[in-house]
């Protein structure tokens, strides 16, 4: 085997393979950001739950406060799952760009 040949293509290798790495990590890390940003909102909303159901003088006022935060919960938890989308988008376009890259 010639080994002159082998070693650049071995480097060759490896810096496609740590650029590949590269990428595929740093769109799982936004996405792991963006999920530990998703569960502060989660507990957010819980914080502001138990403090409304504490102002509340009775179970009807409790019930009423409860389902008029929905549509504000809801609506976070719809943005949240729209980026969620968009970022694994981004991370499934990366991984189709390196290999498109690596079969030219």
């Amino acid at each position: 085997m010639n080994h002159t040949k082998a070693v650049p293509a071995l480097r060759e290798l490896n810096n496609r393979v740590g650029h590949y790495l590269d990428r595929a990590l740093s769109g799982i890390a936004l996405v792991a950001v963006h999920e530990a940003g998703t569960l502060r909102g989660h507990w957010t909303d819980v914080d502001v739950r138990f403090r409304v159901a504490r102002r509340a003088r009775d179970a009807g006022e409790l019930i009423r406060d409860q389902i008029d935060l929905l549509p504000e919960s809801r609506n976070r938890m719809a943005r949240d799952q729209r980026v969620r989308r968009e970022l694994w988008r981004g991370v499934v376009k990366d991984f189709s760009a390196q290999v498109a890259e690596t079969e030219t």
